[in-house]
């Protein structure tokens, strides 16, 4: 590359060291690879690999259900790790317990079949609520519900149902009976979109008539890889909490179900048990059994995953030392991530058209809100006649160039849906069709089946995002599909990709096209915002259409100076 592509003067979060050293002391795997994939796992520190290996070969540690002094270093070690997890979220521990789980879908798992076990003794069944962007794992508690559940569209219907009381509830689907346990689930960040949604749901639901006997599930694999999650007010934490550690320190492969522990007695009804769950078990002659008192002693089965929690300890460790906090972590990747979606929506072919389409519900001046948008963005390609470009020919082609990226529907059925525009009748057809999300058909009925998303870490770097920009622009600039299995022309989309799609909406084109103006920069001496904002009268501005060709025209110009994108400025 003979040109950087993304100004480097946006004022980034300083970490301990510079992000050169730490990619270099820290991340040699990375040397030659951009990886964009930290939704699906970060990448594990040299330090916190080292530090594994020597505490292993200098250490002796024994089986913590036995009772000699290598297994009592043993346990004294989980139950260090076991509160240092507390204090990275921080959690009183007087107010909340760890079980270790293999990820955070064994921790779902774990709540829906307690709740299961627990709905059953008292023969009401559970009713499930969830939110539209809920991953996979999340959906499929609804099979263990046997109850009724239902499936909130977007924040708007979470907060009427909260807030409206009985008025809102008529739909047999959103009602429960008073002592009838509830769950509503709901990600801290969409796995897909990487967009933030309220953390204030658990409280306001306790404040409200659904408080008896309903409960909050916040599935946190995505949020907390790039958030301090603070959980020091009991009040207005959920009640339960699911994080996998990979996704925040690229190891161990670990997870966590944290619990608030006023909620901890539903989890006691789970009927079955393991070895290390139970004080008593009687095999012959009754069916009787005692569990322990401790609530993780009593959901954690068999031996615990002692060298991987062992690793979890060293993790916290050098990700103190290298980030300092995770608030500086958030600072960072949120400046990238508006780097990269003000680089990615920038982008143009030479007839004006857009290259890329962003899916999300949020305006772009969330990109640089913490509070509302995480480091993941999820768009399709266009090429210059308007078509889509293929998902996984994108993630295929990227991977010829040492660039990860992930592809498919993301393990996100509601927001696949939502944001592709699919009705379920549409899926059960593709489903029928042959189409799979492990084998997909990139294109069905005119329409994707699924998205590019690129994600970002904290180690991420502006480098990364420049690599990824440019192979964009050598790859797909004035691009024209050949598949015999087109998409319609792109023309309108539910997502807020605020920097002039072409759309057929009452919008005014050519303002929106200046507003994207306003994010580049330019090292000739004339200035193409003054030339626009000179030339664009008000009556062009009152016929969209003949502004929108001139603009077009424009930019035309502009890009034909340069093979690379231009620049953009923080």
């Amino acid at each position: 590359m003979t040109e950087c592509l993304v100004a480097t003067t946006t004022r980034l979060e300083r970490y301990r060291m510079t992000m050169d050293q730490i990619r270099g002391e820290e991340y040699p795997m990375m040397a030659t690879k951009t990886y964009l994939d930290h939704a699906g796992t970060t990448i594990p520190a040299k330090s916190m690999l080292k530090a594994t290996y020597e505490d292993l070969v200098s250490n002796l540690y024994g089986n913590p259900h036995s009772e000699h002094n290598d297994s009592v270093r043993t346990s004294r070690k989980v139950d260090a790790v076991r509160r240092q997890t507390l204090r990275f979220f921080k959690a009183d521990p007087a107010h909340f317990d760890v079980i270790f789980v293999a990820n955070a879908s064994a921790a779902i798992k774990l709540v829906g079949e307690c709740f299961r076990d627990a709905s059953e003794k008292k023969k009401k069944g559970f009713w499930l609520g969830y939110h539209r962007d809920c991953h996979t794992s999340v959906v499929g508690l609804r099979e263990a519900s046997k109850g009724r559940h239902h499936c909130f569209k977007d924040d708007r219907d979470v907060n009427q149902w909260i807030n409206a009381g009985a008025q809102f509830n008529r739909d047999a689907r959103r009602q429960r009976s008073k002592d009838q346990l509830g769950l509503f689930a709901y990600p801290g960040q969409s796995n897909m979109t990487g967009r933030r949604l309220p953390l204030s749901w658990s409280e306001n639901i306790r404040a409200s008539h659904l408080q008896d006997n309903m409960y909050t599930l916040l599935d946190a694999a995505g949020l907390a890889t790039s958030c301090q999650i603070d959980l020091s007010d009991p009040r207005r934490a959920p009640d339960f909490m699911t994080v996998s550690f990979y996704k925040i320190f690229g190891g161990p492969n670990l997870g966590a179900l944290i619990v608030r522990k006023v909620a901890g007695d539903v989890l006691r009804f789970q009927k079955d048990f393991g070895g290390g769950s139970v004080d008593m078990v009687i095999s012959m002659g009754a069916t009787w059994h005692a569990k322990k008192s401790e609530l993780h002693d009593r959901m954690e089965y068999g031996t615990l995953p002692f060298q991987s929690i062992i690793q979890l300890g060293h993790a916290f460790n050098a990700h103190q030392k290298i980030y300092g906090s995770m608030d500086a972590i958030s600072k960072h990747t949120t400046s990238l991530t508006r780097l990269l979606y003000r680089a990615l929506t920038s982008l143009r072919h030479s007839n004006g058209r857009n290259m890329v389409v962003v899916y999300n519900d949020v305006q772009d001046y969330a990109y640089g809100n913490a509070l509302l948008q995480g480091g993941n963005i999820a768009f399709n390609l266009i090429d210059q006649d308007g078509y889509l470009v293929g998902y996984t020919d994108v993630e295929k082609r990227a991977n010829d160039y040492n660039i990860s990226i992930r592809s498919g529907s993301l393990c996100n059925p509601g927001g696949f849906a939502h944001y592709l525009n699919w009705s379920p009748e549409e899926m059960k057809r593709a489903y029928e069709a042959g189409h799979r999300c492990s084998n997909p058909t990139q294109l069905m009925n005119g329409k994707p089946t699924g998205v590019v998303r690129v994600s970002l870490g904290a180690m991420s770097n502006v480098t990364d995002v420049d690599k990824f920009i440019w192979f964009i622009r050598n790859n797909y600039y004035n691009m024209a599909t050949t598949s015999t299995a087109r998409s319609h022309p792109i023309r309108h989309h539910n997502s807020c990709n605020n920097l002039g799609m072409y759309c057929d909406k009452a919008v005014d084109s050519a303002t929106e096209t200046l507003r994207s103006f306003d994010l580049a920069s330019s090292s000739s001496e004339d200035d193409p915002i003054k030339t626009l904002r000179a030339r664009v009268s008000l009556a062009q501005l009152h016929r969209p259409s003949t502004a929108r060709s001139w603009v077009g025209n424009q930019f035309s110009k502009l890009n034909s100076r340069s093979k690379m994108p231009t620049k953009i400025a923080a």
